[in-house]
């Protein structure tokens, strides 16, 4: 998804999450799915893949915007409450990218873009640090996977994440393993 609007950078990101009172911990996730975003987005463009950094930031700093208002309004789906938080706030592009975080919209098939780096960035941090997909996937499921019909959208959603990184890392020349190591340290 390529936008034409401008997208917020990461002060006016940050002070929106404090906006929807997004507690601290809650900001450092998403602060480390942007460090991952950032380091997958621009290997990509390395390997002269089009992707819109701006939105990508954008997408991973604010894709639990809506987390804190489910958790006290008791709320499921806080991807669907971040896309609306996003659309009032006339951010409509990064709400359709954060709207997707926990679940791709279709088509499945297209190139890999912004939602799907926000989707797999967000699969590889567990709260603030960079985890294995099996880690994340373990923790997951102890944490949500509390009815049968829940251990099954958590299978789906770990297919799903296999199949991204699969796409993802056809394009790069290092392994997903490599992203475990990463140090901080994007603009060198």
């Amino acid at each position: 998804m390529n936008s034409s609007a401008v997208n917020p950078g990461e002060e006016v990101c940050l002070a929106l999450l404090r906006k929807y009172s997004t507690p601290d911990h809650i900001v450092r996730h998403c602060q480390k799915v942007w460090e991952v975003g950032q380091f997958l987005g621009k290997s990509l463009i390395r390997e002269n893949y089009q992707l819109d950094m701006s939105l990508l930031k954008a997408s991973c700093l604010l894709h639990d915007i809506g987390k804190f208002t489910c958790i006290v309004s008791g709320k499921k789906h806080h991807d669907i409450v971040g896309q609306e938080i996003l659309i009032k706030e006339g951010l409509p592009d990064v709400g359709t990218i954060v709207a997707q975080h926990v679940v791709l919209g279709p088509p499945k098939d297209r190139p890999v873009a912004e939602e799907h780096i926000v989707f797999y960035a967000d699969k590889r941090v567990m709260h603030d640090q960079i985890v294995s997909l099996e880690s994340r996937f373990i923790y997951l499921n102890e944490t949500y996977g509390k009815t049968p019909e829940a251990l099954d959208r958590l299978s789906f959603m770990k297919q799903e994440t296999i199949d991204i990184e699969r796409a993802i890392f056809e394009i790069l020349d290092f392994s997903p393993e490599e992203i475990s190591e990463l140090s901080v340290t994007f603009d060198k």
